[in-house]
C-alpha cells in the first residue's frame, strides 16, 4: 500500500509520476530530468521531493509482495530502441546504450 502523504499536495508531481520515473530513468535521476520527462516544472518536482523524503525502502515495501524472498534469483535488465531520427516523441530521451557504447536517443525499456 502506498504511503500515505503528510500534507496535501501543492504539487503537480505525484507519487505513482516519481515511481514511475525512478523505473524507467536509470542514469540521471534529479529533479530536472524528473521535470523534462514528465512534463512539470522543476520547482514542483523539488517541493513534491522535499515535503515527501521519499527513501528506497519506500519503494521495496510497495513491491515486497512481488518478490519471493526466500528462494529465485530477481534480475532486471534494461534495453534501449534506438530512435535517432525522432523529434517529438512520446518516451524517447538520451540513454546509454551498451550496443552502442555512447548515449544514445531512444525508448528505455526495463
Amino acid at each position: 500500500m502506498i504511503r500515505k502523504t503528510t500534507r496535501p499536495p501543492t504539487a503537480r508531481t505525484t507519487l505513482s509520476m516519481y515511481i514511475g520515473f525512478l523505473l524507467s530513468e536509470p542514469k540521471s535521476s534529479n529533479c530536472s530530468r524528473l521535470a523534462e520527462v514528465m512534463g512539470v516544472s522543476h520547482d514542483s518536482a523539488t517541493r513534491f521531493l522535499q515535503r515527501e523524503n521519499y527513501t528506497p525502502s519506500d519503494l521495496f515495501n510497495e513491491v515486497k509482495h512481488l518478490v519471493n524472498l526466500e528462494e529465485g534469483v530477481l534480475s532486471v535488465d534494461d534495453s534501449v530502441l534506438d530512435k535517432p531520427y525522432s523529434r517529438v516523441m512520446a518516451f524517447v530521451g538520451h540513454f546509454w546504450s551498451g550496443k552502442h557504447h555512447r548515449v544514445v536517443k531512444g525508448i528505455n525499456l526495463i
